[in-house]
């Protein structure tokens, strides 16, 4: 499964669930966050992680709006 959000300024973040590890007898899936438009390395965020990541961009974006 892929999630893809574009701005309105073209750039684009896309979220898509991957294993890693997979020949090291130690396979964990998580998830792959990848931007467009910007030189930054990807992210792998674990699956037990992700609500913490977003209560964190709630919280981000809850204080820009106050």
């Amino acid at each position: 499964m892929t999630f893809r959000f574009t701005s309105d300024k073209g750039t684009s973040l896309t979220a898509r669930l991957v294993t890693i590890g997979e020949h090291s007898g130690h396979p964990e899936q998580v998830v792959l966050i990848k931007t467009s438009g910007v030189k930054s390395p990807a992210l792998y965020v674990p699956l037990n992680r992700i609500d913490e990541l977003l209560t964190g961009i709630k919280e981000v974006a809850r204080q820009a709006t106050a």
